[in-house]
């Protein structure tokens, strides 16, 4: 029996280009669907409802998860972020930007065939990027995200490809 989805999940740092690639390979191909997240967090400046994420209040978030509609729900940096089981389709290779959390929890689902591409960047990058995406960004918030000691990440696996800088290279073991 095959898996019922297939998903891409981009992971990485906070400004290590995972919305650039994502937004990159989603006009690349009609077979590609992206897949739009659920949060609690509040919209950053350009953001739309629907289109970059679904921003719920807390209790609708609960209230997702306590009815199953979710595949992976976790909380990151203070805000719940998950991905519902209406956000994938079947028959297509669903891409999206996930954290460590999100990406172990579908390690363990059945219904789904789970490749991950970790996407990295200097440190200056990132934090080049994350100042300069907003006019009025929130710099003890930046400072905050990078300075938090790592979390657990998922071990990359055979076949799994890195992406540093904007250059495909495999993951030497």
């Amino acid at each position: 029996m095959s898996k019922k989805y297939k998903v891409l999940a981009l992971i990485g740092k906070a400004g290590s280009g995972k919305d650039t690639l994502l937004r990159a390979v989603c006009r690349s191909n009609l077979s590609i669907h992206e897949v739009v997240s659920y949060t609690t967090r509040d919209p950053r400046e350009g953001e739309v409802n629907g289109e970059n994420y679904y921003f719920v209040s807390g209790e609708e978030f609960a209230n997702l998860v306590l009815d199953g509609a979710m595949i992976e729900a976790c909380e990151f940096n203070g805000w719940f972020y998950g991905t519902g089981y209406e956000s994938l389709r079947t028959g297509m290779i669903n891409v999206g930007v996930f954290n460590p959390a999100g990406v172990e929890a579908m390690l363990n689902d059945p219904d789904v065939e789970l490749k991950v591409v970790y996407v990295r960047a200097a440190d200056k990058e990132r934090l080049l990027r994350q100042l300069n995406r907003e006019e009025n960004p929130d710099c003890r918030e930046i400072i905050r995200l990078l300075r938090k000691r790592k979390p657990k990440q998922v071990e990359p696996t055979k076949g799994s490809r890195s992406f540093h800088g904007g250059i495909q290279k495999s993951k030497k073991k």
